[in-house]
């Protein structure tokens, strides 16, 4: 049974502390006297749903905290100690909704969401209005009302363990199975891929020189680029500046001549200083074979 409300900055309410005994009590007043506000604090601490309109003008936060007495609700209590949310003492619910529209919920001391706030206070209070605790409209009402009914508490339990054991049969091996087609689906992939690779066939280096083949493919833009600067420049030298266009030609070949198969193997100098005759010189030489690009 319910045996304290204490409500702080809700709505119009600064601060409520109501005190309940065992038997009757009424609370009566006039139309807009505040008694439908204390129901819907209580909802609060019962899992209702808010937002920060309820918090009242110039505070922070509403804090609502509700006290139960457990003796006569074996359900509950049994409910606690599933969770190790059991203690000596009453249950205690709270909640704390801030002016930003943050929420938080508390049974006994600790954080919860608010599911958890809904579930526990189905066990613990009926509120007989127009709002959603009524419990002879719930099912599981129906059927713990027909158990007590015929005495058969004690088959329903073991009936409940035995469901939630199959439940949880049931999803592990649902989790077995899954992962069983992961790994099957996984081994015709490699099956797969492996397949491929013997197909191939690779010889020893073949692996290096098809990396070193897709590294100058990747470089194939800078190297055509550079190639038709060189064209550009021997097509547009005249005699006087020959020697000149070759030198600048082969300055920008000579930047690939660290990659390997860069010209096809005609990267080569194609141009030499000489040191023979007077003054020195130049020479060219043939190329060992047709330049591509």
């Amino acid at each position: 049974m319910l045996v304290h409300l204490s409500v702080h900055n809700y709505a119009i309410v600064e601060h409520l502390d109501l005190e309940l005994k065992r038997g009757m009590s009424v609370i009566s007043g006039e139309t807009g006297a505040g008694k439908s506000i204390m129901l819907d604090a209580l909802g609060l601490t019962l899992g209702d749903r808010a937002d920060s309109s309820i918090v009242r003008i110039g505070a922070d936060k509403a804090d609502i905290l509700a006290s139960f007495d457990l003796d006569d609700i074996p359900d509950a209590r049994a409910w606690l100690a599933e969770r190790d949310l059991d203690n000596d003492g009453p249950c205690i619910l709270r909640r704390v909704i801030t002016a930003e529209g943050r929420s938080r919920g508390y049974i006994n001391g600790t954080p919860c969401p608010q599911g958890d706030l809904k579930a526990l206070g189905e066990l613990l209070i009926d509120i007989h209005s127009q709002h959603e605790h009524q419990s002879l409209l719930k099912l599981d009402t129906h059927r713990r009302l027909l158990d007590e009914y015929s005495g058969s508490q004690e088959l329903a339990r073991q009936v409940q363990l035995a469901a939630q054991r199959w439940r949880q049969t049931r999803q592990t091996l649902e989790r077995l199975s899954d992962s069983s087609d992961e790994q099957r689906a996984r081994h015709q992939l490699l099956s797969y891929q492996l397949e491929e690779l013997e197909t191939l066939a690779l010889g020893e280096d073949e692996l290096e020189q098809l990396e070193q083949e897709h590294k100058n493919l990747a470089n194939a833009e800078h190297l055509l680029g550079a190639c038709r600067q060189v064209l550009d420049l021997c097509s547009e030298s005249d005699a006087g500046n020959v020697l000149s266009a070759l030198t600048a030609s082969l300055n920008r070949l000579t930047a690939f001549q660290n990659q390997p198969g860069a010209l096809g193997g005609s990267g080569q100098p194609v141009v030499q200083r000489s040191n023979t005759g007077r003054g020195g010189g130049w020479r060219t030489e043939p190329l060992p074979r047709p330049f591509r690009f």
